[in-house]
């Protein structure tokens, strides 16, 4: 087994891998003219030279550095001089730094930086949608080193788990632990946010797609179960199949919560609340960000009614993002989580049945995962507002039409 863990870029955490199949730690710098997978809120502050002396310890410790150019779109702008002078001298920058590690979603990405770098170790992202045998030759043939494919969709799809291992040689990475909708239908729209929120273009983004699916999983618990995470007790199906490299997430949260989820992945268990190693969000000791945060990427761009950041800034702190949260009231219990889950999957096509008619996970969520009705109660009521706003436009102080 090997590990791809998220960066939060707290030097203390990286002596405590030692012992763990980590290989690499993947991030970026907040903000930088590709774009990436997380919007730049969420990245906290980080210069080059920080950067660089986070890395060098890694290496110190036998751990690389995969720097993410991962953008789902960007703009256009890769068709101009001024781009390509800029991604020749980050590159330059990256290898004195000693990164050879980096991330990409798009083709042309992938064969600029073989060309031109073509000692880089270039991984193909999960917004590269790789779902097929054919998408994963198409990448390889590209010259990728390393696939991660579209695991929010074909984690638990055996057959073509097996017919895309089958198909190429590189190597095959899986996210191990997202609590994405399956088959998510904001997918797209979401990836493209992201990479607009951290271009440097200084645009406001407000994350519908994350609130909204938070919502959806609130109204509907079965949901902690139908998004393809791994449970760590099933590492071992994977590996049987070909599959031995696993990515972890989320980036930026606290350093505890990281090794969580790498001694339970590393030892293949864990006993508890599921929730605490697949959740991106509902921390005790998640870092506050406040009302200045607020103010920076909400109030400084003057694009939402400095009436209405306030319900954002109490959703926010009351479902624990971004800030800390006392106790998570979400629980998916291990425990009550049959032994042969997984095998459960094998003799099913989750893209064809119909849900309601199957209730595999329906089942098992009735018995494993219990949400605390007061915080769904109240959570339901802040989203009402946050979206009911957005629709009607008073979100931004813009009056409702006439008539």
């Amino acid at each position: 087994m090997k590990l791809s863990l998220a960066a939060n870029f707290d030097k203390a955490l990286i002596p405590k891998l030692k012992g763990f199949p980590v290989e690499e730690v993947f991030g970026k710098l907040p903000t930088d003219f590709t774009g990436g997978g997380r919007p730049s809120y969420m990245g906290g502050s980080l210069s080059e030279r920080e950067l660089a002396r986070y890395v060098a310890l890694l290496a110190e410790n036998g751990i690389a550095f995969n720097y993410l150019l991962n953008s789902a779109c960007m703009g256009n702008r890769e068709w101009g001089r001024g781009f390509q002078k800029k991604l020749m001298g980050l590159l330059a920058r990256l290898g004195k730094m000693g990164v050879k590690r980096v991330t990409v979603s798009t083709p042309f990405l992938l064969e600029a930086i073989k060309a031109r770098f073509p000692e880089f170790f270039v991984k193909v992202g999960i917004y590269a949608q790789v779902d097929t045998p054919r998408r994963a030759r198409f990448w390889e043939d590209l010259g990728a080193d390393a696939i991660t494919l579209e695991s929010f969709s074909i984690n638990r799809n055996f057959r073509r788990l097996a017919a895309i291992r089958a198909a190429v040689r590189c190597e095959l990475q899986l996210i191990a632990n997202h609590p994405c909708l399956p088959n998510c239908p904001m997918q797209s729209y979401h990836q493209n946010g992201f990479a607009h929120g951290s271009d440097g273009s200084r645009r406001l983004f407000i994350d519908y797609c994350f609130l909204r699916c938070t919502r959806t999983r609130l109204e509907d618990p079965s949901l902690f179960v139908k998004a393809a995470w791994i449970r760590p007790e099933d590492t071992a199906a994977y590996e049987a199949l070909g599959f031995g490299t696993f990515k972890l997430l989320e980036r930026n949260i606290p350093s505890g919560e990281l090794l969580k989820r790498v001694r339970a992945y590393s030892e293949r268990s864990f006993q508890g609340n599921l929730a605490e190693i697949i959740l991106p969000y509902g921390f005790k000791e998640t870092p506050g960000k406040g009302i200045a945060w607020a103010a920076k990427h909400f109030l400084r761009p003057l694009q939402v009614s400095p009436f209405k950041i306030k319900e954002l800034h109490l959703l926010a702190r009351s479902q624990g993002m971004l800030f800390p949260l006392g106790e998570s009231p979400i629980r998916i219990d291990s425990a009550r989580i049959p032994a042969d889950f997984i095998e459960g999957f094998r003799r099913r096509d989750c893209a064809t049945l119909e849900c309601s008619r199957c209730r595999y996970c329906e089942e098992i969520a009735e018995r494993a995962v219990a949400v605390d009705e007061d915080f769904r109660r109240r959570a339901m009521q802040q989203f009402g507002r946050i979206e009911g706003s957005m629709r009607d436009g008073s979100l931004w102080g813009v009056k409702k039409a006439c008539g």
